[in-house]
């Protein structure tokens, strides 16, 4: 015979159990609070692994950022005749830096709830981008910046956007042009040439 009965001197419910032999079993039970605490504790972790992630990859950013000063460092900033190579990757590394700094410390004490992740085709243009990034960087010092970037540019525009031969071939020459122009010959910085001169 199972009893459930609440009396005004317990706080909490309390079940009764009386076996075949006469013995009897008070044991109280507090279901609703438990269930309660358990989903606490188990939102709780879920919350602190997207933040986790965020202050990692805030860091990544900052690594990043003083790995390209460094660098851009090593190429030169100044010479006699105006700005040289490293002059503005230092300026995109300090920013990265400074971003990352202020993500760090932007002092937000919860990430998202639910972060919306890319999805499978999100993430293989992501994907894609960074590969031709890195063929880019490869091929450089071989074929020269004008070749390499034109490639790289139209690859991608390809691949990853999906535009048309035209409209992907304009925006190659056009931006490519464009580049050589400002900084090559308005700046006066050296950029890589390839074995055939330009």
């Amino acid at each position: 015979m199972v009893q459930r009965f609440r009396s005004w001197r317990v706080c909490k419910p309390t079940l009764l159990v009386v076996s075949g032999e006469g013995q009897a079993l008070f044991a109280s039970y507090k279901p609703a609070q438990k269930k309660a605490g358990l989903a606490k504790n188990v939102g709780t972790r879920c919350s602190m692994v997207p933040l986790m992630f965020e202050r990692i990859l805030n860091v990544l950013w900052c690594l990043l950022g003083l790995a390209t000063m460094v660098n851009a460092w090593s190429m030169g900033l100044t010479g006699k005749f105006g700005p040289e190579s490293g002059l503005f990757p230092l300026i995109c590394g300090a920013i990265i830096t400074a971003c990352g700094v202020g993500l760090i410390f932007k002092g937000s004490k919860e990430a998202a709830p639910n972060p919306a992740w890319p999805r499978a085709a999100a993430l293989g243009r992501i994907l894609g981008v960074v590969a031709g990034l890195i063929a880019m960087a490869t091929t450089l010092p071989y074929l020269g910046f004008a070749v390499a970037s034109s490639l790289t540019t139209f690859v991608l525009l390809q691949t990853v956007e999906r535009s048309r031969l035209i409209e992907s071939l304009i925006i190659t020459v056009v931006s490519v042009v464009v580049v050589m122009l400002v900084f090559g010959r308005l700046l006066g910085m050296n950029l890589p040439r390839g074995p055939w001169g330009w």
